[in-house]
């Protein structure tokens, strides 16, 4: 009786052996013509990577989102963007490309057709009022401007100059931030332009164009209490602001907190 107990053990292994043999070694399953969505998560990268570049020839939005529809969640905004800042993180030159072609790509998907000249200052409470640098003439004023078409965002260009700083004192802003804007001889914010940031013995950098919620041109940099700083266009070395810190604000309370900076840089 055991012994056939154990010679039924023993073809019933035997069996699930040669059943597994021939599902992985003799006739696998084999994937063809498969939808992006059930890629691994390297490849649905590599994916979003093509679209950007592709749309930084083609320049058509409609069609880039449609190829990031197959992705489903992963082609979403919200995905482009971090991985836009991952490709900005590494600081590699060629990862300083493609982040610049993925920046583009998500400012362009979250830029809301019906106002291709977004508001150049980030949704606060009170806007602040823009003031011009006192040592810089007035931006010159375009006899013509066109309006973009609305599947187009502007590529990163050079010739940018500083137009002026403001203080930001918004309580909802969690940690005191350089806020950097760019925008375009016809007004429209222009992403992918890429900003240094240099303190003592400290340097950064990130692109404008990573957050289109608040603008296609924006981008920000946290700021630490009792550093100075100094910001300049990578491809703009004249368009320097020097000596920024953390300054304090106070609510109607008379409650401290730490304040912001907004810097605005334009092409003449």
């Amino acid at each position: 009786m055991m012994s056939r107990a154990l010679s039924a053990v023993f073809g019933l292994l035997v069996g699930v052996g040669m059943g597994l043999l021939y599902a992985w070694v003799v006739s696998p399953t084999q994937y063809t013509d498969t939808a992006p969505a059930s890629l691994r998560a390297d490849y649905k990268a590599e994916y979003i990577q093509l679209v950007a570049q592709a749309f930084a020839k083609e320049g058509d939005v409609e069609r880039a989102r449609a190829r990031l529809a197959t992705l489903g969640e992963a082609g979403s905004v919200r995905a482009v963007t971090a991985l836009a800042q991952r490709a900005a993180a590494s600081g590699e030159e060629a990862e300083v490309g493609r982040s610049r072609s993925l920046a583009a790509l998500a400012a362009a998907l979250g830029a809301r057709p019906a106002s291709p000249t977004p508001n150049l200052t980030p949704a606060t409470p009170e806007a602040p009022t823009i003031t011009p640098a006192p040592t810089e003439p007035p931006p010159p004023t375009a006899t013509t401007a066109p309006t973009p078409a609305p599947t187009r965002t502007p590529a990163a260009a050079s010739g940018f100059e500083f137009v002026g700083r403001e203080a930001v004192c918004d309580p909802k802003l969690a940690q005191p931030l350089i806020q950097v804007v760019t925008s375009g001889r016809d007004g429209s914010q222009v992403p992918g332009v890429e900003v240094a940031v240099e303190w003592d013995g400290g340097f950064d950098h990130f692109f404008t164009g990573l957050k289109p919620e608040l603008g296609n041109g924006y981008g920000d940099f946290t700021m630490t209490p009792g550093l100075i700083y100094n910001v300049r266009l990578v491809n703009d070395p004249a368009a320097v602001v020097t000596g920024l810190a953390v300054e304090s604000c106070a609510d109607a309370a008379g409650r401290t907190y730490f304040g912001s900076w907004q810097l605005v840089f334009r092409q003449p």
